[in-house]
């Protein structure tokens, strides 16, 4: 293969997708097809959101079952698990975990870009270098929890120089796939990683675990000849900026300034409203 070839290469994109995030995937995915090398959309939810999924996105996205995707894992089987934040929080934790087993099918194309479903494109994107090095976005957070799980998953210091943390990450399954081997060699029990991240997270924090920052900085410090780190101007409060929805003239706007912004849900007003709403009756 010639030097750069990668860099024309269409990639698969997988994301795991809430009803409440359907209507910023459409958006998303219409970016995506416009601003990356794209091949298809894979989108991981309950079986209960194909019907809406399906008239939102259209023909040629497939559609992955979020309950058969881990075996032996599903959202209802975690929710008894005693972690801050549950049974609630069994969700945030339960995407990440499915953005991983990707790392299990079509082991022949090893490479696939994770997206989150609430984050739009809105300019040019690549994800390898003209030497083939995979493009890793690098970000400002700083969450110690993190890096605690990653010392106890993989018994190794993680050597934070930056953050991951930053709504998408081009994965090579067989570098996935060999860390998550590990925390199985590494960990006691006959569970799968999935279980063994799961039932090994300690701590008084709601966020205990990071897909972005257990990969990035694995594949930092055992491939660093693999990987270039890159920053790129992005926004993460997309909905306060737009009141909402972004309108078709709100996103060449962000474009100017921003290579990508997520609009989360919660930070829609309505969702906001009512959370607060909810918080002060609450608490008379």
């Amino acid at each position: 293969m010639p030097p750069g070839a990668l860099r024309k290469r269409p990639l698969d994109v997988v994301t795991a997708c809430r009803a409440a995030d359907v209507r910023i995937l459409r958006l998303a995915l219409d970016g995506l097809r416009l601003f990356v090398p794209f091949k298809q959309l894979h989108v991981i939810t309950a079986r209960s959101n194909f019907s809406r999924c399906q008239r939102a996105l259209g023909d040629g996205v497939e559609l992955l079952d979020e309950d058969a995707l881990i075996p032996g894992m599903t959202l209802q089987s975690l929710r008894p698990l005693s972690l801050p934040g549950f049974p609630k929080g069994a969700g945030w934790y339960f995407q990440q975990l499915l953005k991983f087993a990707v790392a299990f099918r079509e082991p022949g194309d090893d490479y696939c870009l994770i997206w989150d479903a609430d984050t739009i494109p809105l300019r040019a994107l690549q994800f390898f270098d003209a030497q083939d090095r995979m493009l890793l976005t690098t970000a400002d957070e700083e969450h110690l929890p993190y890096f605690d799980t990653y010392r106890r998953l993989l018994r190794e210091e993680p050597r934070r120089e930056c953050s991951f943390i930053s709504q998408h990450m081009i994965v090579q399954k067989s570098v996935l796939r060999e860390m998550l081997a590990a925390i199985e060699s590494n960990l006691p029990g006959e569970d799968h990683w999935a279980w063994k991240i799961m039932k090994n997270l300690e701590g008084s924090s709601t966020n205990l675990f990071s897909e972005y920052e257990m990969l990035g900085h694995y594949v930092k410090n055992h491939y660093p000849e693999r990987v270039a780190f890159r920053q790129l101007p992005w926004l993460r409060n997309g909905s306060q900026e737009t009141k909402g929805v972004p309108s078709s003239a709100d996103l060449p706007r962000l474009g100017g300034h921003y290579a990508f912004a997520a609009f989360e849900s919660g930070q829609m007003p309505l969702r906001s409203f009512v959370r607060k709403l909810r918080a002060w009756l609450g608490a008379k």
